[in-house]
C-alpha cells in the first residue's frame, strides 16, 4: 500500500537491466518526479537490503505493475544518491541523508554524552557535592565543578533544541502539499483555512501534532499518551532557550537536573514512533520516516511501469 499522502512517483526499471547486478546506477527519465537524482539498485527485494546508517534516507522498493506487493515480488530497492561538484572531475557522491534522521542522531549522541556526565560527575545518589567535605583548595574544586556543570548544560541544551527541531521537521515534512486545515473561531461563526505554507508558519507545533498529524496519519489521540506530557516540557525548555528573558536569567537551567530530563530529551523518537506504529499497521510507509533503531522497518513501496528509468551504468564502470 502506498501512503495516500505521499505523491505517487511513476517509476520503473528499464527492461534491459539485469537485476542480479546490484551496482547499477538508475536515473528517472522524468526529472520532475525525482529531481533527476541518481539511485543505486541496492537489492532485488527489501529482505536482501543491507542497513548501513540510521541517518540515511530510506530506499524505495519499486515493484512491477503486474506484481502483488510481497517479499517475492519482482522489483528493485533503490537507494537515492546525490553529489557535490567541486572542480573538474572531482565529484563527491553520497547516499542522500534523511533530514529527521540527522537531527535525531545529533539528539541521541548528545543524550548519551549528557547521561555519561551525569552518572560520572553529578548523580546525587552517587556523589556528595557539599564543599564542607572537600579537603584542600575549595576554590579550585568549585571551578572544576562549575566546568562540569557548564558541559552538562551545553549538551542538554543541544539535545533539547535538536530533539524539538526533529519533531518540527517531521511534522512539516508530513503535511501534504494539498492539505487544508480548517479551524473554527470561537463564537464568531468564522472558519479559518490554512494551506501547507500557512500551517508551517502560523499553526503551533502542539496543534500540528494533536490535530493535523493525527488526521494525516489517521491515528488515535496522542495527547492521551504519557509521552505527551514529556513533549509539553520539551517545548517549554526549548522556548526558554530560544526566547530567554532577563528575569529568568539562569533559573531555567535548574530544570535540567530534574529526574525526568532524559525522558524529556528522548521524547522525539517516541513521538515519531507513535505515528510510525499506527501507520505501519496498515502496511504503509513513506520516504520521510527515519530509521528507528531496534524497530521493525517498512520500506516505502511504489509500482513502476516500463520506460521511466534509464540505466546510467555501474559504480564499477
Amino acid at each position: 500500500m502506498i501512503n495516500k499522502y505521499i505523491p505517487k512517483t511513476k517509476t520503473t526499471l528499464g527492461q534491459n537491466v539485469n537485476l542480479d547486478i546490484s551496482s547499477y546506477c538508475m536515473k528517472p527519465t522524468n526529472k520532475d518526479n525525482m529531481k533527476g537524482h541518481i539511485g543505486l539498485v541496492f537489492s532485488k527485494s527489501p529482505k536482501d537490503y543491507t542497513f548501513f546508517d540510521p541517518r540515511s534516507a530510506k530506499p524505495t522498493y519499486h515493484v512491477d505493475d503486474n506484481e502483488n506487493l510481497t517479499e517475492n515480488s519482482r522489483g528493485m530497492v533503490i537507494q537515492e544518491a546525490d553529489e557535490i561538484k567541486f572542480n573538474g572531475s572531482n565529484v563527491l557522491q553520497y547516499f542522500t541523508p534523511n533530514n529527521v534522521g540527522v537531527l535525531l542522531s545529533i539528539t541521541n549522541r548528545s543524550l548519551t554524552s549528557a547521561k555519561e556526565i551525569f552518572n560520572k560527575e553529578i548523580d546525587p545518589n552517587k556523589h556528595n557535592h557539599s564543599l564542607k567535605n572537600v579537603k584542600g583548595n575549595r576554590k579550585e574544586t568549585l571551578i572544576k565543578k562549575s566546568i562540569i556543570i557548564y558541559d552538562f548544560i551545553e549538551i542538554i541544551q543541544t539535545c533539547i533544541v535538536f530533539s524539538y527541531t526533529s519533531i518540527e521537521a517531521f511534522v512539516n515534512l508530513s503535511i501534504p502539499d494539498n492539505y487544508i486545515f480548517e479551524q473554527r473561531l470561537d463564537n464568531k461563526g468564522i472558519v479559518e483555512k490554512y494551506d501547507k505554507i500557512a500551517i508551517e508558519r502560523w499553526v503551533p507545533l502542539k496543534q500540528k501534532l494533536s490535530k493535523i498529524l493525527v488526521d494525516i496519519y489517521d491515528t488515535g489521540d496522542i495527547t492521551k499518551k504519557p509521552i505527551w506530557n514529556y513533549f509539553v516540557k520539551l517545548e517549554q525548555y526549548r522556548h526558554d532557550i530560544i526566547h530567554q528573558k532577563s528575569i529568568d536569567r539562569v533559573e531555567f537551567y535548574k530544570t535540567y537536573f530534574n529526574k525526568d530530563i532524559f525522558k524529556v530529551c528522548s521524547c522525539a523518537e517516541e513521538i515519531i514512533d507513535f505515528f510510525y506504529k499506527q501507520h505501519a499497521k496498515k502496511n504503509a510507509s513513506n520516504p520521510l520516516w527515519p530509521w528507528l533503531i531496534n524497530k521493525e522497518n517498512h520500506f516505502p513501496t511504489t509500482k513502476y511501469n516500463a520506460g521511466n528509468f534509464e540505466k546510467k551504468g555501474s559504480i564499477y564502470d
